[in-house]
């Protein structure tokens, strides 16, 4: 157990509180906006989102938008065991909470991971050298660890620190999107 990952993790749940739901939103406009307007997903076709919890940057209508629009096929994330599986989205009707953390999860077949073209990934804090930190279950540590997955971090301002504690497993994210600071690490080819 890492002490200072803990209290870090703390201090995080504090300042994520204290956003309103109208912040909340905004920020999601931002922060997807952004990934649009600097083309990071130029060429892709096969995108894998999250459908938010509350303490997490919003995109609920980003799935809803993008899905519709049809220029990617959406896949959010399963919990199964240890790992996540990679579900297509197929609409609303497709989620249910009908699993151990009562979370919206999609339901259907799972799907190999090298499907994938890009992964945007939550997280509890990220850094500016695109480190992130997560809720300390290792799920997104382990499926991004299985290929070379274009990773997008996203997150509201305040969970943008200088430096977060990292370990050796640890993988720097290809780039973080915030409202108001865009880090790349590793430029989309």
């Amino acid at each position: 157990m890492n002490l200072q990952k803990d209290l870090l993790r703390k201090q995080m749940r504090k300042r994520k509180r204290e956003l309103t739901i109208e912040q909340k939103l905004v920020d999601e406009q931002e922060v997807f906006g952004m990934i649009r307007s600097l083309g990071l997903l130029k060429g892709v076709k096969h995108v894998m989102l999250y459908y938010s919890l509350p303490d997490e940057l919003p995109t609920h209508s980003t799935v809803e938008q993008w899905a519709s629009e049809g220029l990617y096929q959406i896949y959010l994330p399963r919990v199964k065991g240890d790992d996540i599986e990679v579900v297509p989205y197929t609409g609303p009707e497709s989620l249910s909470d009908d699993n151990p953390f009562h979370i919206a999860e999609p339901v259907g077949d799972a799907v190999d991971p090298a499907i994938l073209d890009a992964v945007i990934v939550p997280g509890v804090a990220f850094d500016r050298h695109c480190n992130r930190m997560g809720r300390g279950k290792g799920f997104y540590d382990r499926l991004l660890s299985r290929g070379n997955l274009y990773t997008i971090g996203v997150c509201h301002d305040c969970q943008l620190l200088d430096e977060i504690p990292c370990e050796p497993h640890d993988r720097p994210l290809d780039c973080v999107i915030s409202p108001t600071l865009t880090l790349i690490s590793k430029p989309k080819e």
